[in-house]
């Protein structure tokens, strides 16, 4: 994988943050800006964005195992990554900051960003956009149960029902049937769908840039605890997943597709969904924001450094 042209690729992406930044510091956007622009992108642009993804897609049964490993693999990783985080601040005195910490170490933006990624960065590949799909599914099931306890440390938080409620769920579900069933979906409907799941992108970006103008600098590059996210997020939890994934195909009939489909994704930056559980449920806001934003930086540096390794794979 060339590291220029990946590089320039997560450039691209993180620079369509921008307009939001200066539309912000320009008051050109009221302070709910951000929470509104939310909103449209989880109930609207990502539904819409999975839902294009699998739509018109060829399904052949050969790629039913692949499903399964990705499934398998998207929960055990982020338990893995969960665990080695609980470890990393275990020690920190200030327990709703590393509780936002932890929850920022291991929920990875694969859905707003993952999946465009992938498309960028393997053009035609469906198959490894349908990877990056299939491991939402169980990314949403982990970030509702898993994602909502390490936030608040309670379990009377979790909504085991929210696994399945969720708009970005909800929309797989609802495309599923006809992807399996190799089902062809007329143009006139096909073409709004993708229009409104191309949004996903930029609008991600833009409210990206609207919470980076509205953080404090000092907060953002003074906080210790970011860079440990951020380590633990863009290197740790991809290399640790990795090196897993190699050490069981010795012994299990593991495609490199899928271990090169899930070791981009677990180097994707962190969730806005740890900001969003902590805006929810009281917690460390803060902290939250600062992981999100200070990892989606570095991960320009980071991707296209780790994406040399998809060459060995």
């Amino acid at each position: 994988m060339d590291f220029l042209s990946t590089f320039i690729n997560v450039l691209i992406i993180v620079v369509l943050a921008v307009p939001g930044f200066f539309l912000r510091r320009a008051k050109l956007f009221p302070d709910k800006a951000a929470s509104v622009l939310a909103t449209l992108l989880l109930y609207i642009a990502q539904p819409f964005l999975m839902m294009a993804s699998l739509l018109g897609k060829q399904f052949r049964p050969e790629m039913l195992p692949g499903f399964g490993w990705v499934i398998l693999f998207a929960v055990g990783l982020q338990l893995l990554v969960y665990f080695i985080a609980r470890l990393a601040f275990s020690r920190d005195k200030d327990k709703a900051a590393a509780r936002a910490a932890v929850a920022s170490s291991y929920l990875g933006n694969v859905g707003f960003m993952g999946i465009p990624v992938m498309q960028m960065l393997f053009p035609g590949n469906d198959e490894l956009v349908l990877y990056t799909v299939i491991y939402n599914i169980a990314f949403n099931a982990m970030a509702w149960t898993l994602g909502v306890y390490a936030v608040t440390g309670e379990k009377r938080h979790v909504s085991p029902l929210k696994i399945l409620i969720n708009p970005p769920t909800i929309a797989v579900i609802a495309a599923l049937p006809f992807f399996f069933c190799n089902l062809p979906i007329p143009e006139q409907v096909m073409t709004p769908i993708q229009y409104l799941g191309d949004m996903t992108l930029p609008l991600s970006m833009i409210i990206l840039g609207v919470r980076l103008a509205d953080m404090p600098l000092r907060a953002l590059v003074c906080n210790v605890r970011v860079y440990a996210v951020s380590a633990i997020k863009l290197i740790v939890s991809p290399l640790a997943g990795l090196g897993v994934m190699l050490l069981l195909r010795l012994f299990l009939p593991i495609e490199s597709s899928v271990i090169i489909a899930l070791f981009i994704i677990g180097a994707m930056p962190t969730a806005s969904s740890a900001l969003n559980f902590a805006e929810m449920y009281g917690g460390d806001c803060e902290t939250a924001a600062a992981s999100t934003l200070m990892s989606t930086v570095l991960c320009i540096a980071t991707i296209p450094v780790l994406m040399l390794l998809c060459n060995y794979i």
